[in-house]
């Protein structure tokens, strides 16, 4: 029961409050309709890609290496780089027409309209002052219009008018505005009015797109990329987003042909070469042949040409290596580094593959950078020292590996010198021609290898096949992202809660009111008579009249004073209702109040007491003046004898001394304390009275408590109180209103 009790006075104030707090909450409610009226729409989609993974799919079976042969293996990150990057951003906006965006002005927000616009803006601008800029179109009516650039406020008085489709002048430069016959035809628009226009740059228009792109993998393990594109209109995103993805897949398709086409273009030149040397050793074979009659070699010497060839073979391997190096070293010494994509050198050493792949890399970068920064900048000059510490290495590299290349030539040529020793002592014609069946040998093997590739390498020039895929295309959304109405609304609404409760608590805390009994019983050692409820008062009074007689405190014509500390406690209130429902119980009862001045408005105590009457019931009001106050004991001693209780309202206790007689003199002294309306700061003052003037018999009393109480203030619920029990439901709920919040 207590810990009920105690969870009922907390949540006192907080009922209370009520009305303060759902004021709060309806002007947050408010607020955010505002906030959501004058916030644009933002709408937002999504499309993802899905990238082939060179290992488990697609392009992993046989005749996909084939056609997929010159592509490289990419991490997840770097495609979303390049999905981003303002290569394919630019790719993307030109299947648009992004350039000029058109807003109609609004008398709460601007509209974006896209592909609605009743009018279209076209312009020869070149200066960088006036693209990126925001230009202002008043449409007068349907022949006549009026621009400017939107600097600071909307001139439209002073500027002047202009027919629609003829050019306006903007420092030397035209901006035409006209209207958009096609789609007035088809819908019905409104023409006139306001609108802004903002002119994009290419470079302008790039970021403003990548500001509102973000492309992300949807998890590192998964080869998926997804693009998310956030703009005001929701089929302006759409069309983006598709343009962008469909760039991409289109440029990886034009990369990898074009790779493979100028690998086609290497190896027919290499063909051509061998095949003149391959024709040349035909036609000596067969005219050795012919005038030596040989048929056939002897079976000793096969061993010793088939090592031959293979030492043949790796020298023209080495070859191929040294011309692969020298091109590279030539590229690297023209300057002219991947302007359009890699070049293929066919070289085999896997780290300088590496280091060109880093190379091209940090040019890329480097082009990227150029965007953001200049050339003098910080970030671009290290970017620049690292580039040439990678050429000076490549360079090096290179040096390295054409000695290394000079060294096993070298080797392999003294090792040929030695097998071909082996044929001395056999007989000059069959050695001749071993050797011519060894050349003709190779060079038909290097034919067929490199016809073999350039087949390879021709189909996937011609294949126009990309292993990414668009796996969900960018659609149209319905409802716009932002604002978030249901969390706007929600969180607006949670903080006028909040900040009604608190203010609640917090006037409660920082006013330091008397609320309940138990704020007395925490504050002073003194007995509490009871409480009186507000608009429960009569029941209270009788209930506490009832309750002195039950305690003796009325007999042997006791003296009652009700004091309190400060004016406007209800001192008057309760001495004259407790004087009246003591008279109910039959007793005769003596009310009276000091006054501080001379103005009375019934008899004093010497004008009763010289009239010689007695009274056995009721209630006679009189009032002490003074004079009387200083001859209070001779003058209480004769009121008891004409009176069976005597009350006594006397002044404030805090503000007039002149009760304290009264007090002392007195049967029972009732100290007033009023609910919310007595601070805590008066509690003790009962008990620094008591002590200082010697007052016996000082009980407490709580007035105005609250009418949900019981009738002694322990308890805190309407079912404690009888009168406020009915039977339909609505008039329990309206007693709860009444109790709780009317109170």
């Amino acid at each position: 029961m207590n810990g009920l009790q105690g969870l009922k006075r907390q949540l006192l104030p907080l009922i209370k409050g009520l009305p303060i707090i759902i004021g709060c909450a309806v002007a947050s409610f408010i607020l955010a309709k505002k906030i959501i009226s004058y916030t644009p729409n933002s709408y937002q989609t999504v499309a993802r890609i899905k990238l082939d993974d060179q290992k488990y799919g697609f392009s992993n079976t046989q005749l996909y290496k084939d056609l997929d042969l010159f592509s490289t293996t990419s991490k997840i990150e770097s495609e979303a780089e390049i999905l981003s990057s303002p290569l394919l951003i630019s790719q993307g906006l030109e299947r648009l027409d992004f350039g000029v965006s058109i807003y109609r002005v609004g008398s709460v927000k601007n509209t974006l309209l896209y592909k609605d616009s009743p009018i279209i803006v076209k312009h020869h601008l070149t200066k960088s002052k006036n693209l990126d800029q925001t230009y202002w179109i008043n449409i007068i009516d349907s022949n006549h219009y009026q621009l400017g650039r939107l600097e600071n406020e909307i001139d439209t008085t002073n500027s002047e008018i202009i027919p629609l489709g003829t050019p306006a002048l903007i420092d030397g430069e035209t901006i035409t505005v006209s209207t958009n016959d096609s789609l007035l035809d088809k819908k019905d628009l409104h023409l006139i009015g306001l609108y802004e226009s903002i002119i994009f740059s290419k470079n302008g228009l790039i970021t403003d797109v990548t500001d509102k792109l973000n492309v992300a993998a949807v998890d590192k393990e998964i080869a998926v990329l997804r693009v998310v594109y956030k703009d005001q209109n929701a089929e302006k995103v759409a069309d983006l987003a598709n343009a962008l993805c469909h760039a991409y897949i289109e440029d990886y398709v034009a990369t990898k042909t074009g790779a493979a086409s100028q690998t086609v273009k290497f190896l027919e030149l290499k063909i051509a070469e061998v095949s003149k040397e391959l024709q040349r050793a035909e036609v000596k074979l067969e005219q050795y042949k012919s005038v030596n009659g040989v048929v056939n070699t002897r079976q000793e010497t096969e061993t010793g040409l088939r090592k031959q060839s293979s030492l043949e073979v790796q020298l023209i391997n080495l070859e191929m290596n040294e011309q692969a190096i020298l091109e590279l070293e030539e590229y690297m010494t023209e300057g002219e580094y991947f302007s359009e994509t890699a070049i293929n050198f066919g070289f085999g050493d896997l780290l300088m593959t590496e280091l060109v792949k880093k190379l091209q890399a940090y040019q890329d970068e480097r082009q990227d950078m150029i965007y953001k920064y200049t050339a003098e900048s910080n970030q671009v000059k290290a970017l620049d020292n690292k580039i040439a510490e990678l050429k000076n290495y490549i360079r090096e590299a290179i040096k390295r590996n054409k000695k290394e290349i000079i060294t096993k030539r070298e080797s392999i040529e003294k090792m040929v010198e030695l097998n071909s020793k082996q044929f001395d002592r056999l007989s000059t014609r069959e050695k001749e021609m071993r050797v011519l069946q060894r050349d003709f040998a190779m060079k038909e093997q290097v034919y067929t290898f490199l016809a073999q590739k350039k087949i390879e390498a021709a189909i996937a020039a011609s294949a126009l096949l990309s292993f990414h895929r668009i796996i969900q295309p960018a659609v149209t959304p319905k409802i716009p992202v932002s604002p978030n109405k249901t969390l706007i609304v929600f969180v607006s609404g949670l903080l006028g809660l909040i900040i009604g409760t608190t203010y609640v608590y917090l006037r409660k805390a920082t006013l330091s009111k008397v609320v309940s009994r138990e704020d007395l019983e925490n504050h002073s050692d003194l007995p509490i008579l009871g409480v009186v409820r507000k608009k429960n008062s009569g029941k209270d009074f009788s209930t506490l009249a009832k309750a002195l007689k039950f305690k003796d405190k009325l007999e042997n014509n006791p003296m009652l004073t009700v004091s309190s500390a400060i004016n406007g406690e209800g001192r008057s209130y309760v001495s004259t209702h407790l004087a009246q429902s003591i008279a109910v119980l039959g007793y005769s009862v003596g009310s009276i109040s000091i006054q501080e001045e001379e103005i009375y408005s019934v008899e004093t105590i010497t004008e009763f007491l010289a009239i010689p009457s007695e009274i056995r019931a009721g209630v006679c009001n009189l009032v002490s003046t003074p004079e009387e106050t200083l001859n209070a004991p001779q003058l209480m001693k004769e009121l008891k004898s004409r009176f069976d209780v005597i009350v006594v309202d006397t002044p404030a206790a805090a503000l007039s001394i002149e009760g304290v007689e009264f007090m002392k003199l007195a049967d029972l002294n009732v100290f007033l304390f009023r609910a919310n309306y007595t601070s805590t700061d008066f509690l003790e003052y009962p008990e620094l009275l008591a002590e200082e003037y010697q007052i016996k018999n000082m009980y407490l009393l709580l007035n105005s408590a609250h009418m949900a109480s019981s009738f002694n203030g322990r308890f805190i619920g309407t079912r404690y109180n009888t009168e406020l029990k009915r039977e339909r439901f609505t008039s329990k709920v309206w007693n709860y209103v009444t109790a709780y919040i009317g109170s």
